[in-house]
């Protein structure tokens, strides 16, 4: 398979700086390594090469996605949690970078702050791969596309339905639904607040490539067009332990996915979610569990996306 050369030696700070056809060579790329899991054709492309993966909280499919992927282009990783790292003592990310340059031959950061991410990406020559921050969940919102892709045929054209906090998610799906001619509608708690950056991006987009750019507090309302609802977390402290303000005014029960909604919903609309999964909380059991649900799904595609973004930034 052919690879596409403009990624080489990225450092993908953000979602928004992929074009539609990287984008596309992401997926397709994906795609290929989901239905040839027995080809041996990239078992040596990142052979001798190690990814540096520094997470400020922990992960489940995040972590185990790359590690995996890395793994099965024939590369290594070394997992540094910062609290066992001398960021934890006061070291710089800044330096944190430095070292990591000279060290390993990929960063993928996992961090509280999009601040410290762009500090890193200043001081390193090597891939980047910005793998969760408040502003942007590059790799997750590309697992979730090829869902949608697998599952209706197609990108554009497809309403969209986020339901969950304003964080990473959310703001990678600004950036890159309307460069796909998507339409995202946002139904997510009134106390929470978006990047303004990241929506002002979202919605100079829409305008630029003609698609719409919603936001409301009312879900049923929401789904009513929806060919896809795209769970996520509603409360951030469930997520990384951080409990903010805003919480405290978040009706959880308003937000809870449930099967009035899923009836409310287009026929053949699918739900996916982009985790962790609380059962009962954000989804009730019977819509995690339908034939509908393509929760799963997502979690695997999101880690064949993974390892289609290393092997297009560390192609020979």
């Amino acid at each position: 398979m052919k690879l596409i050369n403009s990624l080489r030696g990225r450092r993908i700070r953000h979602i928004g700086e992929l074009s539609k056809e990287e984008v596309t060579a992401i997926l397709d790329l994906a795609q290929w390594f989901r239905e040839n899991q027995n080809d041996k054709s990239f078992l040596k492309l990142a052979e001798g090469k190690t990814q540096g993966l520094v997470f400020v909280y922990e992960s489940t499919r995040t972590r185990m996605g790359f590690e995996t992927a890395m793994n099965e282009l024939g590369g290594c990783n070394v997992y540094m949690p910062t609290s066992n790292t001398m960021i934890n003592k006061g070291e710089t990310w800044a330096d944190t970078a430095r070292a990591m340059n000279r060290m390993v031959h990929v960063a993928t950061l996992r961090l509280w702050d999009q601040s410290h991410l762009e500090e890193m990406a200043e001081q390193i020559s090597i891939p980047l791969i910005n793998a969760c921050t408040p502003q942007d969940h590059t790799t997750q919102v590309l697992g979730q596309l090829l869902t949608m892709r697998q599952s209706h045929g197609k990108l554009k054209g497809l309403n969209v339905v986020y339901v969950g906090m304003t964080r990473g998610v959310v703001h990678s799906l600004m950036r890159v639904c309307p460069v796909m001619g998507m339409h995202l509608t946002t139904a997510c708690p009134e106390a929470y607040k978006f990047d303004e950056k990241v929506f002002a991006d979202g919605r100079r987009l829409a305008k630029q490539y003609g698609t719409k750019l919603n936001i409301t507090h009312h879900l049923i309302e929401a789904v009513k067009t929806a060919d896809v609802i795209e769970g996520g977390v509603l409360l951030r402290s469930k997520l990384a332990g951080e409990k903010l303000p805003e919480e405290a005014q978040v009706i959880v029960d308003k937000f809870r996915v449930n099967r009035r909604v899923l009836k409310a919903a287009k026929k053949g609309c699918t739900f996916q979610h982009s985790g962790p999964i609380f059962r009962g909380y954000e989804m009730t059991d019977d819509v995690l569990d339908d034939p509908k649900s393509l929760v799963w799904e997502e979690a695997e595609n999101a880690k064949y996306v993974k390892k289609a973004l290393l092997a297009l930034l560390l192609k020979p």
